[in-house]
């Protein structure tokens, strides 16, 4: 028989695991269970239950069950306590221990008086796709509302929906008391999720305040700068591809043998130019873009007169695009 030694301050009819099962994850469970027996005899409860619950992960016996139930009453989890003592009822049961059946009885009718209750009662118009939790772990919608046996202590109760700002309280939990936490309308939070459909109407919405002249300039600002913008791609394309062409005639240092000189100079040249006007036009085109945008989201009802030119600029480091006028 394997466990005979019981734990301490617990009667001999929980003291063993021998209902164990035979296979090789119960020499483990053996292992974990004879070190969480030590530390209960050591009166080290805390330490002792993570023992427990790995040796019943492993071999799920009554006498593990029993004994870590018997542990979690030592530390205060006392609904825990009470939900094995429970399990340990019907498994005696199937297994023809009354022993083992009448010590569970026993020990979850004394517990009952002494488990904490609580109520979460759902939002009086509680929103699509409304979520539950309590430290961590989702409650069923069919849970809430009714009084349920908790470990007493402090607990964390959330509740969130798609498009609403989260609830969060704490709730501390007496031996023997009910408590009822009702969970107030969450609060609408639009912006933290936006549909597309809002997006288009809220983009329809900007366009509309904007002036003739406003939507002119945003239109032309943005169709230059895309226009821009992929010029200065192609021609940074371009410079790459001299710039290989160039390294294939004068190695990857870039120097050229005479008979290629000239040719590699010219590449060079090439590569150097392309890398620039792509460099302006990359910028200018996204300073286009930034620009249409701003006109339109500054929109405003408001009658308004403006008047506004795209022009080019030239300047002694490149060229690029300006928006002259007023808004």
């Amino acid at each position: 028989m394997r466990r005979l030694a019981g734990m301490v301050m617990v009667v001999s009819v929980v003291s063993g695991r021998v209902d164990a099962q035979p296979g090789g994850s119960s020499a483990i469970a053996e292992q974990l269970f004879t070190q969480a027996r030590d530390l209960a005899k050591a009166n080290r409860w805390a330490e002792a239950c993570p023992r427990f619950e790995a040796s019943l992960r492993y071999d799920p016996t009554l006498g593990t069950r029993l004994n870590l139930a018997t542990c979690y009453e030592h530390i205060a989890k006392l609904a825990s306590a009470w939900s094995l003592y429970r399990e340990s009822i019907v498994l005696a049961k199937q297994a023809g221990d009354v022993k083992r059946r009448a010590y569970a009885q026993k020990q979850a009718a004394a517990l009952e008086p002494r488990l904490p209750r609580l109520v979460i009662a759902a939002p009086a118009r509680p929103p699509a796709g409304l979520v539950v939790t309590r430290d961590g772990t989702q409650i069923d919608a069919g849970a809430l509302g009714v009084a349920l046996y908790v470990d007493p202590g402090p607990h964390e109760i959330t509740a969130s929906a798609p498009r609403f700002a989260a609830f969060h309280q704490t709730v501390m939990l007496v031996e023997g008391k009910t408590e009822t936490l009702a969970i107030p309308d969450l609060q609408g939070a639009p912006d933290l999720a936006r549909s597309p459909i809002e997006d288009h109407g809220a983009m329809t919405a900007w366009w509309g305040a904007a002036s003739p002249v406003r939507r002119y300039v945003a239109l032309g600002s943005g169709v230059a700068g895309v226009a821009a913008l992929g010029a200065g791609l192609l021609f940074g394309r371009k410079a790459h591809s001299t710039y290989g062409d160039a390294k294939a005639l004068c190695g990857a240092n870039l120097v050229c043998e005479p008979a290629s000189y000239d040719r590699g100079k010219q590449l060079i040249r090439e590569t150097r130019l392309n890398a620039t006007i792509s460099t302006v036009l990359v910028a200018a085109g996204s300073v286009a873009i930034v620009t249409s945008a701003v006109v339109l989201l500054t929109a405003s009802p408001a009658r308004e007169h403006a008047t506004a030119r795209i022009v080019p600029v030239v300047h002694d480091r490149g060229a690029g695009l300006a928006i002259h006028g007023r808004f």
